[in-house]
């Protein structure tokens, strides 16, 4: 069965269970994607517009536990179709912003990517949770407003913020803006990551990581407009990698390629997720540990030079 069958009949299915229960389930749902097309594209994925949110709560007070999930696969299912639509098309340079012609390999990631979501639809194995941020993610990739690899990250349009510039003293400042002024065409336009929680060992092991920075360097190639990629994390921490040598590869492998990593801010929440391992427990307990945020970027001219070497 072809991906297109598989929508197809998706949609199929749940339309007709929602038939009985909304009576106007067009209308919900080209007002659902015109929200997500029309209205998302440029935001960051996780920060609905405030007049989706107050559409989506009063999807939820209308309608039982149920009807909103349906209409939420519904949305998904939906977008699919329109997404690949256009990707099975003879001209595809409406899916991004310049005039390009994107590589196979990032096709058939937006591709596996669908199939994943149709087949946990499928079967029942799918929550839909407008509160969860893998749903909120699963949206963005659906209507191709945030890009999906094979590996460990997802990535969207993002320009590139300027808050590193004067986070951590003057030593950082001064190379902060030599980044901002002679590695970056346009901070505008960057690509940021986001980590995929449903995606663990082996893709965030090392191999998984350099799999997922070939893959997307392929893309930004095909893209000179494109300034590169950034992300921001705790475990590009030098001392994360002094506590813990085996996480070493997370940072050594992007800035053996020319990226550059800034300090952003540290964090004494008990509860930060890099203080589920046990070694760095102890340490913060001990007062010899604080989670700090790096900010990572690695320009576009430097990461293809990585990839083609390589």
């Amino acid at each position: 069965m072809t991906l297109q069958t598989k929508l197809d009949d998706l949609r199929e299915m749940i339309e007709s269970r929602l038939d009985k229960q909304v009576d106007t389930l067009s209308t919900v749902r080209e007002q659902y994607l015109s929200f997500v097309q029309d209205e998302m594209p440029g935001r960051a994925y996780s920060h609905f517009p405030d007049e989706m949110n107050r559409w989506l709560e009063q999807l939820s007070n209308t309608h039982s536990k149920d009807v909103e999930a349906d209409i939420h696969q519904l949305a998904l299912v939906a977008l699919m179709q329109r997404s690949l639509r256009s990707l099975d098309s003879s001209d595809q340079t409406g899916l991004a912003s310049h005039d390009v012609t994107m590589p196979t390999m990032v096709i058939d990631s937006i591709k596996e990517w669908f199939e994943y979501l149709a087949d946990d639809i499928a079967t029942g194995c799918y929550e839909p949770n407008v509160q969860s941020d893998l749903f909120r993610k699963d949206l963005a990739i659906s209507a191709l407003n945030m890009w999906p690899s094979r590996s460990i990250c997802h990535y969207e349009p993002r320009p590139l913020p300027r808050r590193f510039l004067t986070a951590n003293g003057i030593a950082q400042f001064v190379s902060a803006a030599d980044m901002l002024l002679r590695k970056l065409n346009n901070r505008q336009n960057m690509y940021e990551l986001h980590m995929e929680d449903r995606r663990t060992n082996p893709d965030f092991l090392e191999p998984g990581w350099r799999a997922f920075y070939l893959e997307i360097a392929q893309r930004l190639e095909s893209e000179p407009h494109v300034s590169g990629i950034f992300a921001q994390s705790w475990f590009w921490d030098p001392s994360v990698i002094h506590a813990s040598s085996k996480m070493a590869y997370l940072r050594t492998l992007p800035e053996s390629g020319g990226a550059s990593f800034y300090l952003l801010e540290s964090c004494d929440d008990a509860g930060h997720v890099a203080l589920q391992n046990k070694k760095r427990r102890r340490l913060f307990d001990e007062g010899k540990y604080t989670p700090k945020s790096y900010l990572m970027i690695w320009p576009r001219d430097d990461i293809v030079r990585w990839a083609q070497a390589q």
